[in-house]
């Protein structure tokens, strides 16, 4: 009896013991839980870009980034930080701005797969150039449509430098870079396509043009030289009378004219006289560069539906 007693006495400490043990291991992985709660609702930060603000990019769920990151200035400031600093060193800190896209340096329409872009971003206290930007994930755009267009309100975090190509001899050009999309407060979409005549003999569309370019080796330009039927749908810059836009026979597939003459090769008199929806011929030879279809330079109209030259 004193054995079996000893037994069961023994039996029931253990059980009871092993009840208190399991009940305090309980206490503590639910007062775990509850603090982490806590935590995570009393802590967490506010973030720039939160899922959804990115419906214009490839992938659904973008890298969060902490508000509290980079540095918040004006585009004055970042001017002024790049030009104390020495010829093309960089700053150690990010540095976030926030304005609207001036200029795509960068084709907006034929972005090659993967690619990073270059702008010119603005606010109310100047303008600065933004090179090697990636999307709102920090990775390089995919889609044509995913670049913001001219007008777009944007905030870009980035290192700020002041940049001189090696052997240049112009000044040297502040430039915030080597960064990323952390917001994109609005997306300035294209503008719908108006329609293109077919080409007249002895000239092709621009999505012909488009397609015999990107079958060349990449860096190489056509021995054949073409007219190039199109209609404008974005003039990307215009510098000394040379201007470069974008002309598509479809609304689908573009071409480039790169840094291109007016009529009669001859500069362009103004900016006015090359507008989008102006349907043009375009005398060149085709290039593909680094997967963008374009014209070698100076290519000068054979004719266009803008009045300003009739």
């Amino acid at each position: 009896m004193d054995i079996r007693m000893k037994i069961l006495n023994t039996t029931y400490m253990k059980t009871a013991g092993n009840r208190a043990f399991t009940a305090k291991k309980k206490y503590i992985f639910i007062t775990t839980v509850l603090v982490a709660l806590a935590m995570i609702s009393c802590g967490e930060p506010s973030y720039i870009n939160k899922p959804g603000d990115n419906s214009f990019n490839n992938d659904s769920i973008p890298i969060l980034i902490p508000d509290t990151e980079g540095i918040v200035i004006s585009v004055d400031s970042a001017l002024k930080i790049c030009k104390s600093l020495s010829v093309n060193a960089k700053t150690g800190e990010l540095y976030k701005l926030s304005g609207v896209i001036a200029k795509n340096t960068t084709n907006p329409m034929n972005v090659p797969s993967y690619t990073n872009i270059n702008f010119d971003l603005t606010d109310s206290t100047g303008t600065i150039s933004c090179y090697y930007i990636n999307n709102l994930l920090n990775k390089p755009f995919r889609k044509n449509t995913d670049v913001p267009r001219v007008g777009s309100k944007v905030t870009v975090i980035g290192v700020l430098t002041y940049y001189q190509k090696t052997g240049s001899t112009y000044a040297p050009t502040p430039e915030l870079t080597d960064g990323y999309f952390v917001r994109i407060d609005s997306m300035v979409a294209p503008p719908p396509f108006p329609g293109c005549p077919d080409p007249a003999e002895g000239q092709i569309s621009a999505s012909d043009a488009a397609t015999k370019a990107l079958a060349l080796v990449d860096g190489s330009t056509s021995t054949e030289t073409y007219d190039v039927l199109g209609v404008v749908t974005e003039v990307l810059e215009f510098t000394d009378g040379k201007a470069t836009y974008i002309i598509s026979s479809d609304g689908k597939q573009f071409f480039e004219i790169y840094r291109g003459y007016g009529m009669n090769n001859a500069p362009f008199p103004d900016k006015e006289y090359i507008l989008p929806n102006d349907t043009v011929v375009v005398h060149c030879k085709l290039k593909n560069f680094k997967g963008t279809p374009e014209t070698n330079d100076n290519a000068p109209l054979v004719s266009t539906t803008n009045p300003n030259f009739n």
